[in-house]
């Protein structure tokens, strides 16, 4: 039986939610899909539960040290023998008819890439927030001057495409394998995703949207995303660097300044949160970090590309204390985002 899809699992420590994303991805509607799932030297039972779906034909287990999701994608990549790849969170769940309705529509279309709608619940599966997207097609300089964009960054002023990754897109393998297209190291890069996302899309001419909602992406405190990282500010100034050089290549840096501006503006936000959570540093070292990272040039200078007007109120106060460096505001602003979670 020809594999149409290969859905892509990097698996590390999430045993409570492994099982209903497994089981998300068994019950699809096609038949002919292979699930690659990639334990990535986890220390919980989640090897285990991957062992214990083996006596599935579809299912493969790869077993790796601990290298990162990105490098954990890549390993399954290596094997994979689908038409097309999903990629999906291992604390996530896909829709039963994901594979299905993708492989109609892009094959009927002819697209090389398709994004598609998601939505945000809590552990106890209580809607936070869905996508708002519109069926389109974007054919030839469309992919770079339209769609493209929303990789760069959220538009403050344009909800549609905000957060659309590679768990919420499907690709055509062949590109992938055509072009070496790999997933870089989130050790390296904050976003690994945005990435993989830009090197793709150097070598279509056809990418699509469908609203539907296949994507559920389940908020987890303890994911990696979430955790503290004494590194992430310097991520975050390195990753906006790249995505300016991206820019260049694209020949879209004016289209896009803002979209990377809010990069910044959204992960110093976190990096602040993070910082005021900790407590294996004094008052006083939280308070030096916090100050370093809203004195830096480039937070100031990114920081005049956005517009307060597209930010609530919240992020508005927020916006003005960082901009004028008082940083105790910042601070207890920032203890009350925590405590509201914002």
């Amino acid at each position: 039986m020809k594999t149409l899809f290969t859905i892509i699992v990097p698996v590390f420590n999430t045993a409570p939610y492994l099982e209903k994303c497994i089981q998300s991805l068994l019950l699809q509607t096609m038949r002919e899909i292979e699930v690659i799932l990639v334990d990535d030297g986890s220390t919980d039972e989640s090897g285990r539960i991957c062992d214990g779906f083996k006596h599935d034909p579809r299912i493969k287990v790869i077993h790796k040290k601990n290298e990162g999701q990105g490098i954990a994608r890549n390993a399954g990549l290596e094997t994979a023998e689908g038409d097309y790849v999903l990629f999906i969170d291992s604390d996530d769940y896909i829709e039963k008819n994901t594979c299905a309705r993708l492989y109609e529509y892009m094959k009927k279309s002819n697209t090389q890439l398709c994004s598609f709608g998601y939505v945000i619940e809590d552990r106890e599966g209580k809607e936070i927030y869905r996508t708002k997207l519109q069926e389109r097609i974007f054919r030839g300089e469309e992919v770079t001057n339209q769609f493209l964009l929303h990789f760069f960054g959220d538009a403050p002023e344009d909800d549609t495409m905000r957060g659309i990754s590679a768990c919420m897109t499907a690709f055509q393998r062949s590109v992938i394998e055509r072009y070496k297209v790999l997933f870089p190291s989130e050790r390296r890069v904050l976003s690994e995703d945005t990435i993989f996302n830009l090197e793709f899309c150097k070598h279509i001419d056809t990418a699509a949207v469908i609203p539907e909602y296949f994507y559920h992406y389940v908020q987890n405190p303890l994911s990696f995303s979430h955790s503290y990282r004494p590194d992430r500010f310097d991520k975050t100034l390195y990753l906006c660097n790249l995505l300016k050089e991206y820019a260049a290549e694209y020949g879209i840096k004016d289209l896009v300044k803002a979209r990377i501006s809010m990069v910044l503006w959204i992960n110093l936000m976190e990096c602040i949160k993070q910082e005021v959570r900790r407590t294996d540093e004094s008052n006083q070292v939280i308070y030096e970090n916090i100050r370093k990272m809203c004195r830096s040039r480039t937070t100031q200078d990114a920081l005049k590309e956005l517009s307060p007007s597209a930010l609530d109120m919240k992020q508005k106060i927020f916006l003005g204390a960082v901009r004028g460096n008082w940083v105790n505001a910042v601070i207890v602003l920032a203890k009350i985002r925590n405590m509201k979670g914002l």
